[in-house]
């Protein structure tokens, strides 16, 4: 696992001009427009609307910087050139099957929520098996989502869809679901750290707390979450490239 880290770090630093060009794309309009909700709203809807928006963004334009990501990371790995046009024209061809595969992905990680909604108002005496199997549930999707962690890459780059892509990705993972899980929390209590960190300095220093300042922020939040492609990418690659090592080894001989 510290193997994978520190190449992911590597990876993003060797790069970082180029993650930023391809995150930005998205999420510089992104953050523009979320923080134009919330310091100039003029509705008194704010965070609806910054809700709203920030979701579509996520949902509908991510996984084209997911896409586009992955692309990159492939060629660098090949040792092929690699710029920000080849890769987004790459991504654009695999957007619309890796945005089902996310819209999938998406629906599993809603369901606790609703489950959890369905415990608040399920009675006193069915709350406790209610709270129990929305416990089972959450830990259900945990698992699964482990299995096909590198779900993405297998759209992007294998060329699979939201139906074929899942027992391959599951293939892949086997043998390395610990350390994919022990990875990716570490990025993304890395992360979180860096969320609570600055919204910690924006109460501190509240003259901080500015439009463009939180537009800057946010979005180097956004290139600092290429960090959870790159090591899910990087656990997808070693799978790959082991896979194709054994296959000459495992045909009959001629």
């Amino acid at each position: 696992m510290g193997t994978i880290l520190a190449e992911t770090f590597r990876l993003l630093a060797g790069h970082l001009h180029l993650f930023t060009l391809i995150s930005l794309t998205v999420w510089l309009p992104g953050h523009v427009l979320l923080n134009y909700f919330r310091f100039f709203d003029p509705s008194g809807e704010r965070v609806v609307h910054t809700l709203q928006a920030g979701w579509l963004i996520q949902t509908v334009f991510d996984p084209l910087v997911v896409a586009a990501t992955l692309v990159a990371l492939a060629r660098i790995k090949h040792g092929l050139p690699v710029d920000y046009v080849a890769a987004m024209r790459e991504g654009v061809g695999a957007w619309g099957r890796l945005l089902a595969v996310r819209f999938v992905v998406n629906v599993a990680l809603w369901l606790p929520g609703l489950a959890w909604l369905a415990v608040n108002r399920a009675g006193r005496g069915t709350a406790v098996v209610a709270g129990i199997l929305l416990v089972a549930l959450t830990a259900a999707i945990l698992i699964v989502l482990i299995r096909c962690a590198v779900v993405d890459a297998v759209v992007v780059l294998g060329g699979g869809n939201v139906l074929t892509a899942w027992g391959r990705a599951a293939a892949l993972t086997a043998g390395q679901r610990w350390p994919i899980l022990w990875a990716a929390a570490a990025v993304f209590a890395l992360l979180v750290g860096a969320v609570l960190l600055t919204t910690l300095v924006f109460r501190l220093v509240p003259a901080l707390n500015h439009f463009v300042v939180r537009v800057l922020v946010d979005c180097a939040l956004a290139v600092g979450q290429s960090l959870v492609t790159i090591v899910l990418f990087l656990f997808y690659w070693r799978a790959a490239v082991a896979a194709a090592a054994s296959e000459p080894a495992s045909a009959p001989a001629v």
